[in-house]
């Protein structure tokens, strides 16, 4: 670098600095320019779409943001503050890893969730990453994130949160105009009769897999998506770009016919635990053993702010999650 910047036995220290400055600034680390005046190329639908899906988008991030750090069994009044954050959620819920569902809120859910494919690792993805399912009701489809919880290697369960695309559509600038499906079920319909659009009878799980972004065409004129994915689901936005669809009654239950039945169900997948695990579990560490000389009204008053996770997930064993 000396003899680069030109430096000599004679030169002043802070010309030399100077020279060496400028050198790295010019060649080595050129330093960022933003410029302000570029033009995006979206089509005026395409910039229709990213405002009507910014909002849902925004919410959907949040709730990201917050599933990846609940790396730990959460306390009622975690779950409290939880489901007021995010008041467009169904539910929240902590399942064992044998499928036990060891705690939920609210206690009786309206709708007949199924836990046990959340329990299963993405092969495509990091094993601790978010995972997502999507599951048809009678009374519409659930979108479900969870977030696995680790004891080193060993996997102990998952936390899950669940929400309706409808009730989330609020958060949009003009959900009628846009339509949200998965691979698996329509969403929300917007305004449009499902059927009627470009965007029915198309093979979602292979478009997806060659594009995030494109065109449907059909006789009655074309639809623009976007892909975004929620944990591992892919969620597809779209609005039309041309032409003209007839209005249906809002139901997602149109889109029935265009998807895939429902899969059979899973049975919990096997468990493989270390010894030192269960030695664990078996005998309590220091902690626990000061625990339980405390006095019965502490212990009473720790075990009635503890969502009831079971004694494998109990909080005396280390369940942060490594990013």
């Amino acid at each position: 670098m000396t003899s680069i910047s030109g430096c000599s036995s004679y030169q002043p220290t802070k010309n030399a600095w100077k020279s060496t400055k400028n050198f790295w600034n010019v060649y080595l680390s050129p330093p960022a320019e933003v410029d302000y005046e570029e033009k995006n190329d979206l089509s005026p639908r395409a910039l229709e779409l990213t405002s009507s899906m910014v909002g849902i988008d925004l919410e959907l991030s949040r709730l990201e943001r917050v599933m990846l750090n609940a790396d730990k069994p959460p306390t009622r009044v975690w779950v409290t503050n939880f489901m007021t954050s995010f008041p467009w959620l169904n539910g929240f819920a902590g399942v064992k890893n044998d499928g036990t569902i060891l705690g939920q809120e609210p206690a009786a859910p309206i709708k007949d969730l199924d836990f046990i494919p959340l329990l299963y690792e993405d092969k495509k993805q990091n094993s601790r990453a978010l995972r997502a399912d999507v599951q048809n009701t009678p009374l519409g489809p659930e979108i479900l994130l969870a977030a696995p919880l680790y004891d080193s290697v060993d996997f102990l369960g998952v936390v899950t949160a669940h929400f309706d695309m409808r009730t989330l559509a609020q958060y949009s600038g003009s959900p009628e105009n846009m339509v949200i499906l998965s691979p698996r079920a329509l969403l929300w319909p917007g305004k449009y009769a499902y059927a009627a659009t470009p965007l029915a009878g198309v093979n979602w799980t292979d478009i997806i897999s060659n594009s995030s972004s494109g065109i449907c065409k059909n006789i009655n004129g074309s639809f623009y998506y976007i892909v975004r994915y929620l944990g591992n689901l892919p969620l597809v936005f779209a609005v039309p770009e041309s032409g003209s669809f007839p209005e249906g009654n809002g139901d997602t239950e149109q889109g029935r016919p265009f998807f895939p039945k429902e899969p059979e169900k899973l049975s919990p997948p096997p468990i493989t635990e270390r010894k030192s695990r269960i030695d664990a579990i078996a005998a309590p560490d220091e902690a626990s053993a000061e625990d339980s000389h405390a006095q019965p009204e502490q212990q009473a008053d720790a075990a009635s702010d503890r969502l009831d996770l079971g004694t494998d997930l109990r909080p005396t064993v280390a369940l942060r999650r490594p990013v």
